[in-house]
């Protein structure tokens, strides 16, 4: 193990260790953050930059003209590399909802290119939603390969059991972040606790929310609160809602069933090593890599590119966890053993990209790989080699005066790349970057 954190740390030498110790500012309960506080954290790129042409551009072009595309990885042998059919996300709350542009560009990009860098602004009450937007764009009826996503496949926080793993024949897949990381940016996000009876969230928020103690610590002492990934794991919510019967053991009694679900999931990735992650990925599965894979697309208000301060948590541990991260991370360890040399030559392309990001983001290109820049709002596009979707009706609901959205008739122009609305222009709904 090492071995390669030492190599790593050389190959990435980067702003780890000023990442490391800065801390964020608590900003309680009714703040907002997304994920990825921790992703990337050894390369400490500012996801943000990507959101601009030239900046997407210095990823997929450099100095050279690539064409709108992706970035090649070198595959392992057809031989070794397991093909990934059936595929289940376990998605736990806060870790990792960007993982979706991964997923789409595996199983849905295999026709033709995709814009994976859509707005997460997907419908009122849900502006940092990715995974909505991005599938409503792109609808997996309509652009994913057939078996490659499982039959009940979601975006949302769905447990996973390993009876149905065996049964339907299920390829788990998912990203682990590091427990109290993912607590404290959960609390951030509206005291986040799926699963959770709505009279015990109330007492939650009344209790450590903004009119209560305010505090991350409040939160993850509360019952029901604590060791999230163990239920997931093992068939049940993230947040567990208590009857006056019982007593709340912090998913003790599922960690040994919950680790040996870690040891059967077919790729687990941590938020910590987001770029290596999806390196490994796809020397496991075969593919290239789209720029948008290295992107934080779920940021919230509360977004920091640091490590949150832990001392937030007033000493608590979440030991279940805590222990179930430590059997994902050592899974992950082996897969990079096995599947990445150890000098890293097979992901030398990421880190090539993130520098040049770095260095060019600021220089204008003279090509574009983006629908937006191109100002195409929908429809395959012959100059920039990718299809930009089809047109996200469910923005319609951010105008009043489209209320009966279900009864307007939406078609894209695909000459023009323009969304229409009963034949007319709406710019003002249908604009890349909303």
């Amino acid at each position: 193990m090492v071995w390669y954190l030492s190599m790593l740390i050389f190959i990435l030498a980067g702003n780890a260790a000023a990442a490391l110790a800065a801390p964020t500012w608590d900003l309680g309960c009714h703040g907002h953050d997304g994920l990825g506080s921790t992703a990337s954290h050894l390369l400490q790129r500012t996801s943000r930059m990507l959101r601009s042409a030239s900046a997407r551009d210095a990823i997929l072009q450099g100095n050279e003209i690539w064409g709108c595309g992706s970035l090649q990885i070198p595959e392992v042998p057809p031989l070794v590399a397991a093909p990934l059919r059936n595929i289940t996300w376990l998605h736990f709350p806060k870790a990792g909802t960007s993982f979706l542009a991964t997923i789409w560009n595996y199983a849905c990009s295999r026709r033709m290119a995709l814009d994976l860098a859509v707005s997460p602004r997907a419908v009122p009450g849900c502006e940092q939603c990715y995974d909505v937007a991005l599938m409503d764009r792109y609808p997996p009826d309509d652009y994913c390969e057939e078996g490659f996503l499982s039959q009940n496949f979601s975006t949302q926080h769905r447990p996973v059991t390993s009876s149905a793993v065996q049964s339907d024949e299920l390829k788990v897949i998912g990203m682990f972040r590091r427990p109290s990381q993912r607590l404290i940016s959960a609390f951030h996000d509206s005291c986040h606790a799926s699963g959770l009876a709505e009279d015990q969230y109330k007492v939650l928020m009344q209790e450590c929310g903004p009119n209560g103690k305010n505090s991350a610590g409040c939160y993850a002492r509360f019952p029901g609160i604590a060791g999230c990934m163990s239920r997931m794991l093992t068939g049940g919510f993230c947040a567990e809602t208590q009857f006056a019967e019982s007593s709340f053991d912090g998913g003790k009694a599922h960690l040994e069933e919950a680790i040996a679900m870690v040891k059967e999931m077919a790729f687990v990735g941590l938020t910590e090593y987001w770029d290596l992650s999806i390196c490994l990925f796809q020397r496991m599965f075969g593919g290239t890599v789209n720029a948008a894979q290295l992107v934080d697309f779920h940021e919230g208000d509360s977004h920091q590119d640091q490590l949150y301060d832990e001392t937030q948590l007033m000493g608590f541990v979440d030991e279940v966890d805590e222990a179930i991260y430590q059997a994902a991370s050592d899974r992950f360890h082996e897969l990079v053993k096995t599947y990445v040399s150890p000098d890293f030559s097979e992901c030398a392309t990421l880190v090539q990209s993130a520098n040049r990001l770095t260095e060019m983001a600021s220089k204008e290109s003279k090509n574009s790989c983006s629908c937006d820049v191109a100002g195409r709002e929908c429809g395959f596009s012959s100059s920039l080699g990718m299809s930009c979707g089809q047109c996200p009706t469910k923005r319609l609901k951010f105008s009043s005066e489209d209320a009966n959205v279900d009864d307007l008739n939406v078609t894209c122009d695909e000459e023009h790349g323009n969304c229409l609305v009963e034949g007319g222009l709406r710019p003002d709904v249908f604009k890349w970057n909303m």
